[in-house]
């Protein structure tokens, strides 16, 4: 899986005029060459026209980098932490964390679904997620994981999550790590039912051409 982080610009995109920290922005998301291209625009700045090209357009505020820099560490959740940490990683088992670390930071309304893409030229797909924190655009691409790939990835960030977690108390960490432990699950569960029913419509599309 491809995961790709791309942060708000520091100047709108029309004007070239630096945003200031908390002002209303429009960001929108399209294709360049195959390869998708973010661009931020003050909302007074903003053409609604530009987004009949988009793939897809949403409204956000500014976060200067500085303030954002100065939050202190326990601001970020571990489970978060966790997810750019295993994003910074390659091979299957990251992969896996990050796929499931994303939804349930999505349940949590901490990553807003941005745009989701059933197929793209390469047969695969694309999820775009928006961090609510500092505003980062998440392109990941699916390899398809499988639900052995995925049972593995959640026996992994369970582990990770619990040795995050290690210093607090017992009680709270028990009831955390078995929270997440079943999200996780639930998670696993609807991607297999997913790609279950993918396989079963390619097979009926297959059987119709025929």
């Amino acid at each position: 899986m491809d995961i790709k982080i791309a942060r708000t610009a520091r100047q709108c995109h029309a004007t070239g005029r630096p945003f200031e920290h908390l002002q209303p922005i429009v960001s929108l998301i399209r294709y360049v060459e195959r390869d998708l291209q973010r661009e931020d625009y003050a909302k007074d700045d903003w053409n609604p026209a530009l987004a009949d090209a988009a793939v897809a357009v949403w409204d956000a505020t500014y976060i200067d980098p500085a303030v954002e820099n100065a939050e202190p560490e326990e601001s970020f959740s571990p489970l978060r932490r966790l997810f750019y940490e295993h994003a910074q990683k390659s091979g299957r088992e990251s992969i896996a964390v990050c796929y499931l670390a994303a939804q349930l930071l999505r349940r949590q309304k901490v990553f807003r679904l941005v745009k989701e893409t059933e197929s793209l030229e390469d047969g695969g797909k694309v999820t775009l997620f928006a961090d609510r924190v500092g505003d980062r655009l998440i392109e990941v691409r699916d390899p398809a994981l499988t639900f052995a790939e995925l049972d593995v990835g959640r026996t992994l960030l369970v582990a990770c999550l619990q040795e995050a977690e290690a210093e607090a108390e017992p009680e709270e960490q028990e009831s955390s790590a078995t929270g997440i432990e079943s999200e996780v699950e639930v998670e696993a569960e609807a991607k297999e039912t997913e790609e279950e029913e993918s396989d079963v419509s390619r097979e009926e599309a297959a059987h119709a051409e025929s």
